[in-house]
C-alpha cells in the first residue's frame, strides 16, 4: 500500500522564516514565564537590570557573511541541477543553514555573528538531483553538509570550508506504508509531527519523540543516532531503523528491509550516528507499533531519595516482566525546581509529603507510561507499583505525567526565555552502567556546583537492563564580560568529569564538532583510524560534512 502525504509549495524566503535564526522554536510562539516561575529565577539567580537590558533580544542584523568559497561559475552549475526556486544564496537562508541550537550558536547568532557558513543552500524533491548535485560537489570538491531541521546541539553544521547545504524539507513523502509487515518507508527529509500525524490516524506509531520532535526530520535522527523519550520501550533509531537509501560520492547505498539476516556485517548501519560525513540519507525503512492513546496506563511515584528511586529502576528492567515506554527519574535538585517553577513549594501537596517523610531537598520523582494492550499495560505497572512500594515509594498518580506530557516540548522555549534574562541554561547527557551510575551523578553534580550560584538538574530518561542515561541540566547566571570564554571553560571541565567517571561522550545528542577533541580518547586510536578508512571508501576526497564526524577530515 503505497500512501504519499500532500507536496508542500515552495517558495525559500517562505522556508526560511518559520522558525527564528537565534531562538528554538515558531515564530507563532509567545515567549513568557509564569509569575511564580520568573519569581523563582529572579530570586534564585539574580542579574544587574542593565546588563539585562543590553542583552539582544530581537531578531539581529547580520554582519557580513565569509565571501563565498566555491566558485560562481560552479554555484550556477548547482542551480541548474536544481532550478532557481530551490536554490539560495541570500546570506540570511546561508546563516540559518549553517548553525545549530548550541549554546554558543544562539549565543553568537543573537549578537547577529555566524561565521562559518555554506555558500548556497539547495532544496533537492528527488534522489536523482540529489545524485547529480553530490556527483558535481565530487568533481569540484565542494563540501557538503546535509541538513534535516537544524537541531543539533552539538554544532555539526557549521561549516568552515564553505561549500552547500542541502536541505532535505522537500523529500518529506510517506513512500509505503505496510500494515503487514508493520512498517513504514519514508522520504528522509519528513518531519516529527507530520510522520506520527500519519500513522496516528492509522492506529500505529513509529514511538520516536526527541525533544526537537516538532523541529527534527527521519534522516535527522538517524544521522544523530538519536533517542526519544519513550525509547525505554520503543528503542534508539538503531532498534527502530531496517533499512536506508543512501547517496555517497561513491555511490549509491542502499539496503532491504529484512526483519533480520546474515549476509555480512550491515553495512547500512554505518549511516547511524554518521552525522552526514558518509553521504546523503534519502530514505529510510522505520519499525512502526500499534498503538492507541487510551490503552496507555500513566503512574507516578515520589521516592525518600534518589537511590531508591534508582535502584526501583534498575530492578523493574531486569525484572523480566516488561517495561515502560516512558521511564523518567529526577534527581532530588530536579524534583525540588520543579515544584519551585510549578508553584507548588509550600502549598498543601508539598507541605503532605514532608509531613508524611518525603522530604524537601532529598525526595525523587518517578514518571511512567506504558503502551500496548490494556492488560499488558496493567499487568505491568502492577509489578512496578510492587517494586517501588517495597522501596518506600508514594504514589502521586497520573497527575505529574500529564503535566510534563503537556510541557514536553514547549520547555525546550524556556532557554530563549532566559537568555533574555541573562541567565545561562543548557544541558549534557550521557550513558552509564548501573554499578557506575551513582559515582557519576555525584561527582559531576559537585563539578557543576563548584561553580558559584550554579543549579544543576539531573534525571534519568532512557533506561536499558544494564544501565541508563543521565542528563545533567546547568543553569547560572550568565557572566557579564567573556561570556563564552566562561562558557567553554566550564564545558570542557564538564566532559572531562563525565569521561573520568564512567560516563560516554554521548547518548543520543551525537558527536559534531563539539565533542571531537575527546573522541579518541573514548573510542581509541584504531577505531578512529578505521572510521577514517570507512569514510575515504564513501568519499575519496572528503567532501562530506568535513571535519562534522570525529574530527575526520
Amino acid at each position: 500500500m503505497v500512501q504519499k502525504l500532500a507536496i508542500l509549495s515552495f517558495l525559500v524566503p517562505i522556508m526560511s522564516n518559520t522558525r527564528k535564526i537565534y531562538k528554538w522554536g515558531s515564530l507563532e510562539v509567545e515567549e513568557s514565564l509564569p509569575s511564580h516561575t520568573r519569581n523563582f529565577f529572579e530570586s534564585t539567580f539574580p542579574v544587574d537590570p542593565n546588563f539585562r537590558a543590553n542583552i539582544p533580544k530581537g531578531e539581529p542584523k547580520l554582519k557580513e557573511l565569509k565571501k563565498s568559497k566555491v566558485a560562481t561559475q560552479t554555484l550556477a552549475k548547482f542551480k541548474k541541477i536544481i532550478g532557481n526556486n530551490a536554490f539560495s544564496a541570500d546570506p540570511e537562508v546561508r546563516a540559518r543553514h549553517s548553525i545549530g541550537k548550541f549554546y554558543t550558536e544562539i549565543f553568537n547568532a543573537r549578537h547577529g555573528r555566524v561565521d562559518s557558513v555554506v555558500d548556497a543552500v539547495l532544496f533537492p524533491k528527488s534522489d536523482k538531483e540529489v545524485q547529480e548535485i553530490v556527483s558535481l560537489a565530487d568533481q569540484t570538491k565542494t563540501p557538503i553538509i546535509p541538513y534535516g531541521a537544524g537541531s543539533s546541539v552539538t554544532r555539526a553544521l557549521e561549516a568552515p570550508k564553505g561549500g552547500i547545504s542541502i536541505d532535505m524539507s522537500l523529500m518529506d513523502k510517506i513512500i509505503e506504508f505496510n500494515p503487514i509487515n508493520t512498517t513504514v518507508t519514508v522520504q528522509a527529509g519528513i518531519s516529527g509531527p507530520a510522520l506520527e500525524s500519519f500513522l496516528n490516524e492509522k492506529g500505529y506509531t513509529c514511538g520516536h519523540f526527541p525533544q526537537s520532535f516538532e523541529y527534527s526530520t527521519v534522516g535527522g535522527w538517524i544521522a544523530a543516532k538519536g533517542a526519544g523519550q519513550a525509547s525505554t520501550g520503543y528503542g534508539k533509531m538503531e532498534d527502530i531503523l531496517l533499512a536506508i537509501t543512501a547517496i555517497t560520492p561513491s555511490g549509491v547505498i542502499q539496503s532491504k528491509a529484512y526483519p533480520a539476516s546474515s549476509i555480512g556485517p550491515d553495512l547500512f548501519r554505518l549511516f547511524l550516528g554518521s552525522e552526514g560525513s558518509f553521504g546523503v540519507i534519502t530514505s529510510a525503512t522505520l519499525k512502526i507499533r500499534k498503538f492507541n492513546l487510551n490503552h496507555s496506563t500513566k503512574g507516578s511515584f515520589i521516592f525518600k531519595d534518589f537511590e531508591s528511586a534508582v535502584e526501583t529502576m534498575r530492578e523493574v528492567m531486569q525484572g523480566g516482566f516488561g517495561k515502560p515506554h516512558f521511564f523518567r527519574i529526577q534527581d532530588p535538585e530536579e524534583t525540588e525546581i520543579s515544584f519551585q517553577m510549578s508553584g507548588l513549594a509550600g502549598g498543601k501537596e508539598d507541605k503532605f509529603l514532608s509531613f508524611i517523610g518525603y522530604k524537601s531537598g532529598k525526595r525523587s520523582l518517578m514518571h511512567i507510561i506504558i503502551d500496548g494492550d490494556p492488560e499488558y499495560t496493567t499487568f505491568v505497572f502492577k509489578k512496578i507499583k510492587k517494586i517501588a512500594k517495597h522501596r518506600g515509594a508514594f504514589s502521586t498518580g497520573k497527575s505529574p505525567v500529564e503535566k510534563w506530557l503537556h510541557q514536553r516540548y514547549s520547555s525546550a522555549y524556556l532557554r530563549d526565555t532566559l537568555m533574555d534574562e541573562g541567565i545561562r541554561i543548557d544541558t549534557i547527557e550521557t550513558a552509564v552502567t548501573w554499578n557506575e551510575l551513582h559515582k557519576l551523578w555525584s561527582e559531576t553534580r559537585k563539578y557543576i556546583k563548584s561553580f558559584p550560584n550554579t543549579a544543576c538538574m539531573v534525571h534519568i530518561s532512557h533506561a536499558y537492563e544494564n544501565g541508563a542515561n543521565l542528563y545533567f541540566i546547568f543553569i547560572k547566571p550568565m557572566e557579564e564580560t567573556g561570556e563564552l570564554e566562561s562558557f567553554a571553560k566550564f564545558h570542557k571541565g564538564l566532559i572531562d568529569t563525565i569521561h573520568e567517571n564512567g560516563g560516554s561522550l554521548s547518548h543520543h545528542h551525537g558527536i559534531g564538532r563539539l565533542l571531537t577533541p575527546w573522541m579518541e580518547k573514548e573510542i581509541g586510536k584504531s577505531s578512529l583510524q578505521l572510521l577514517g578508512a570507512i569514510k575515504k571508501a564513501f568519499d575519496p576526497k572528503g567532501i562530506m560534512n568535513p571535519g562534522g564526524l570525529l574530527g575526520i577530515k
